[in-house]
C-alpha cells in the first residue's frame, strides 16, 4: 500500500493511448479524495485533471476540474458517487487526443475534455480519505511492422 498523500511521477509523461490505474478503498469517515494529473510535485502547479468524489451530502457526488495559474477553472459535476465509503475501488483513467476516459469499477463513469495540454502533465497525486492499493501505468500500444525476409513455401 502507498502511503496518502502520495505524488509520484508519471513514466513518460501523458500521452495519447496512456492508461493509468489506481486501486484502493475509500475510508468509512472519508469526507473527500482527489487524484490529480498535474505538472510537477509544487504547491501551485497545474493540475489538468482533478477527479475529486465527495461525500459531504448523500450519496455523494465528483468534481472534476482543472487549475492553471493557480486559478480553479469552472466545475464539471456528476452527481452518482461511483466509490461508496468503505468500498474498494479501481479508477482507470485513458488518456485520448480531445479527453481524458474516466472508468470506475470497469464501468464508463464520465469523460472530461483537455483544457490545458496532456503532454505538460508528469505527475500523479493523490490525498483525501482514502487507502492507496497500486498506481499502474500503461503505454499506447505500438504498432511494430515485421522486419526481415519472409519465406513462403507452397508444398503440394
Amino acid at each position: 500500500p502507498q502511503t496518502v498523500p502520495f505524488t509520484g511521477s508519471i513514466q513518460g509523461g501523458l500521452q495519447d493511448g496512456k492508461t493509468i490505474t489506481i486501486t484502493g478503498k475509500v475510508k468509512l469517515n472519508a469526507k473527500r479524495f482527489h487524484v490529480n494529473l498535474q505538472c510537477g510535485s509544487r504547491a501551485g502547479a497545474d493540475v489538468a485533471l482533478h477527479f475529486n468524489p465527495r461525500f459531504d451530502n448523500y450519496p455523494g457526488y465528483v468534481v472534476l476540474n482543472t487549475c492553471r495559474s493557480s486559478a480553479w477553472g469552472a466545475e464539471e459535476r456528476k452527481y452518482e458517487a461511483p466509490f461508496p465509503r468503505g468500498s474498494t475501488f479501481t479508477l482507470t483513467i485513458m488518456v485520448s487526443p480531445d479527453k481524458y476516459k474516466l472508468i470506475a469499477n470497469g464501468n464508463h463513469f464520465m469523460e472530461f475534455n483537455h483544457r490545458i495540454p496532456f503532454s505538460q502533465m508528469d505527475t500523479i497525486a493523490v490525498d483525501g480519505g482514502v487507502e492507496l492499493a497500486s498506481i499502474s501505468f500503461q503505454n499506447p500500444m505500438v504498432s511494430q511492422q515485421a522486419s526481415g525476409n519472409l519465406k513462403i513455401t507452397e508444398q503440394d
